[in-house]
């Protein structure tokens, strides 16, 4: 049966205008995600990667939380314990999604829930958000991310600090860390997400998607010559031959908004 983002059970999916918005839908569990929840989540955001006119995809959670890590009573309950093939939400092991990604961290990030977060390119934080890496506290390690983005969002001895002791820290010390990116007032923070969306936006798709891929694969060049060679990167050139190059000079020669296609 074909996945329609219109009868998801676990996670609430809005598209408004180029925006969409994956709210994760499981309050009473703190939003804390067990496999069928993995599995919807990996289809949605198959789905969206696939939505044309879309640019930004903003995650966010229904409730308190916004995501707690894994659902470990359902594993207790069941035996069974699976996330899905794209990782963590279906999130965590995607390196090369097709538009940006923002948390907005509505509650608390722990564990998994961190990661998806740390999955995204930005991380817009509620002031009454949370975050921690807790697993070694029950046995486990975050291996979903969590030890691979938090040393390269912030350095090794600040991120050694949360993996090390499993704290939890809020948004305001997330910021000064460096893996948050702004704090808002609970109430606003959708809003403030939307209004990041939209600075994003004001740049052509292709040179968004070119910026992120070469920031990203750089880091994981052999050295600084090779992460300066644009020939490594598959978005350089299809960015500096697109129809939204000569319209973004036109538009800056004419002293106009740029009207981009995306082409």
């Amino acid at each position: 049966m074909p996945f329609s983002l219109a009868d998801t059970e676990f996670c609430a999916v809005s598209i408004e205008s180029d925006i969409a918005v994956i709210e994760l839908n499981r309050p009473a569990r703190r939003n804390a995600l067990h496999p069928a929840a993995h599995h919807e989540l990996d289809h949605v955001f198959d789905t969206l990667a696939e939505t044309k006119g879309l640019r930004v995809v903003i995650l966010t959670g229904a409730g308190e939380a916004f995501c707690a890590g894994y659902d470990l009573r359902d594993n207790l309950e069941t035996g069974v314990m699976e996330i899905a093939p794209n990782g963590f939400g279906g999130l965590t092991s995607r390196t090369d999604y097709p538009m940006p990604l923002i948390a907005a961290v509505n509650g608390v990030a722990l564990g998994g829930g961190f990661e998806m977060a740390l999955a995204c390119d930005l991380i817009i934080a509620s002031e009454n958000a949370k975050f921690g890496l807790p697993e070694a506290k029950v046995g486990w390690s975050p291996l979903a991310g969590g030890l691979q983005r938090l040393p390269r969002a912030i350095g090794i001895k600040r991120a050694m600090d949360l993996i090390l002791t499993g704290r939890m820290t809020d948004a305001a010390e997330g910021k000064d860390l460096g893996f948050v990116n702004a704090v808002a007032p609970a109430n606003d923070l959708m809003a403030c997400a939307k209004d990041w969306a939209a600075m994003i936006m004001e740049g052509a798709p292709l040179a968004i998607r070119c910026n992120r891929e070469v920031a990203y694969k750089s880091m994981d060049q052999p050295d600084f010559p090779a992460a300066l060679n644009i020939e490594n990167y598959d978005t350089v050139a299809p960015m500096l031959n697109s129809r939204d190059a000569i319209e973004g000079k036109k538009a800056f020669v004419e002293k106009r908004k740029p009207s981009w296609n995306g082409t």
